[in-house]
This record gives C-alpha cells, structure tokens and sequence, in this order.
C-alpha cells in the first residue's frame, strides 16, 4: 500500500510483540514530531520518552491499563511554556503567554500536531501505537514521576511498539457526516441518527438481572445533569427498548458528566499551581486591531 492507504487503514494498538522498536526506526518517528506544524514556529512542547520498565510499570499503576507496561515506549507530551519563559528572562524579553487563554489553545494545537505526525509516522513505519488520555486524570501524580517544572502540562500520552496479531478496525463516521461543503450543514435528526446507527451498530447493553442497576445509575446521572422530568424519559426510553443504546452508555455511563464537570475545579487548580492563570484581566483590548 502507498502513504495514502496506509493512514487511511491506520489502527490503534494496544498489543504489543516482545520485539523492541530499532532505535533508528524510533528516531525516525521522533523527527517527524519535531518537524510538525507549529504555530509561530515557537513549537511549545516537549516529549518525555520513556523506555525504562520500571518507570512503565509506575506509569501503568497510574493510569490503569496493562498495555502501557507491555509497549517498548512511551511518549509523554508537554504543554511547555517553561523553557520559552526562561529563554526570555534570559534576554530580557516580556513573556505573558501562561496569562492568555488564547495562546493556550494555539499551543495546544501545536502539541496535538507533535502527537499527530508521530502517530502517522508510526503507522507509516508499520509500528503500532495508541493514545492515551488518562494523564489528564492523574496531573500531580504524572508531575512528581516525570519531575515536571513549572509552566508545564501533560496533555497526553502514546504508547508505541511493534504489533502483535492482528489489529482490530473501529466503524468511523461516514464522509457526509464530518466533511462540509462551504459552510456549516445543520443535519437533521433523521441524518443524526442515521450516521451514528451506522457507527455503532450491534452495540446495544441489553439489560437482563445482572446489569440492571445500569438503570438506576444512568437515571441518577441523567437526573443531575437534566432534572428529574429528563431523568424520567432517559429511564422510560431505556425500559421500552429493553436495552441501553450507545449514546447512553457513551456519554452516560462510559464517559460520566457528573464526573467530568466535577473535575473542572480540579483542572483549574492544577493549572494555576503550575502557573497558569487564563483569567488575568490586567489588560483589555479590542481583538479586532490584533493582527
């Protein structure tokens, strides 16, 4: 297959083979990351690797999935306004950008560039790999392990490796579902569920006496998130069809909002320890003369 189809047919893995990664292979992959888009070309992020079994296992204890230990490598990567803070105090140069929510979210389009063109060059090089999320539940524990200085932020990890059996595919959204033309298209209901139907057939949670409970606990959710008239349909919804449908279990169950939401004062905090404060109201501007 060209470039093409292989980024097409990409997978995510999380079985790893025992074979380690050539280090030349590895190094290659590493600099399709530096070279990738960067806005400004200020490339405001860093990769802790990570080889060392031990320091694996400490991060699999972590983040509580087995494959991180069984991956020859893995990929921390920062949000990192630290070492541009201090090149610029060393020339005596102002620096605000841990002040402006705005440069926080251009730089973390910048990592996700870094992670993005890693994981294409990994597919590229037929070496499996697999984001992971979970550093952002785990912020302290991740800094003290990595000894991360000030005016950093682990946004996520990769695990990479060489495969092992076969990958499994995963129904993606059909083209007419993500991809415009122009401008915005509103679908309409009929479309939406008909493009998800297709994502995640075969994918109802059938209730029977062992899972049950799952009724209970997606209406409570659905009662703090919407009120009890909401919670009253999801509950009636579920008892008719006999059944919890994806988008219940993904964005109930699966991916909690109570849970979410809650972690938002948490974030917050974590951030502004590391010296971060987006809220800074020092200075007013029209955005309009920025240009």
């Amino acid at each position: 297959m060209d470039a093409i189809d292989l980024l097409k047919n990409r997978r995510s893995c999380r079985n790893f083979s025992d074979i380690p990664i050539d280090d030349d292979v590895l190094n290659d992959i590493l600099e399709v990351g530096l070279n990738a888009a960067s806005g400004g070309n200020t490339q405001p992020c860093t990769i802790i690797k990570i080889r060392d079994k031990d320091r694996k296992s400490k991060l699999k204890d972590l983040l509580g999935q087995n494959f991180i230990e069984k991956s020859d490598t893995v990929l921390v990567f920062l949000l990192d306004f630290y070492k541009q803070k201090r090149w610029c105090e060393i020339n005596k140069a102002p620096y605000g950008r841990n002040r402006s929510f705005l440069e926080f979210i251009i730089s973390l389009e910048d990592v996700m560039c870094v992670a993005q063109s890693i994981e294409c060059a990994c597919t590229l090089k037929g070496i499996g790999s697999v984001y992971l999320g979970t550093p952002n539940l785990r912020y302290e524990e991740i800094k003290e392990l990595l000894e991360l200085p000030e005016l950093t932020i682990p946004v996520l990890a990769m695990c990479l490796g060489n495969v092992k059996g076969t990958l499994n595919s995963r129904k993606k959204l059909q083209k007419d579902a993500v991809i415009f033309d122009e401008k915005y298209k509103k679908l309409n209901d009929d479309e939406i569920e008909r493009y998800y139907e297709e994502k995640y057939q075969n994918n109802n949670t059938y209730i029977n006496d062992k899972n049950s409970y799952l009724i209970d606990e997606l209406y409570n959710i659905a009662s703090m998130v919407g009120g009890k008239d909401f919670a009253d349909k999801v509950k009636a919804n579920v008892e008719k069809n006999g059944y919890i449908n994806p988008a219940q279990k993904l964005f109930g169950l699966h991916y909690n909002p109570i849970e979410m939401i809650g972690m938002n004062q948490w974030i917050w905090n974590f951030f502004k320890e590391q010296g971060f404060d987006f809220l800074d109201e020092t200075f007013h501007i029209n955005r309009l003369d920025v240009k």
